[in-house]
């Protein structure tokens, strides 16, 4: 738990460093996503105000996708794996 807790203030610390930062994506791609209105608010006024709107939307929600991926990877492909039996 501790652990947890001192990765938790990390990002605390360097939010705006390792969310809000530039993105090597040049374009929002061809897909669209749904979230819910009060998110996409917040979404909005973080990268507006936290980032000072030099950030796209999407590179913001690309940024949080990546850390959420490398943090509970393990995770994900364990639950995945239980539940994608081999055929033989």
């Amino acid at each position: 738990m501790m652990e947890k807790n001192n990765k938790r203030q990390t990002a605390k610390q360097s939010y705006g460093s390792q969310f809000l930062k530039k993105h090597s994506m040049n374009r929002r791609g061809d897909k669209t996503i749904y979230v819910r209105q009060e998110y996409h608010e917040r979404l909005t006024r973080i990268v507006q105000i936290v980032g000072g709107g030099d950030i796209p939307l999407y590179a913001y929600l690309d940024n949080i996708l990546k850390h959420h991926f490398e943090l509970f990877g393990e995770d994900i492909i364990k639950d995945f794996d239980k539940m994608n039996k081999p055929l033989f």
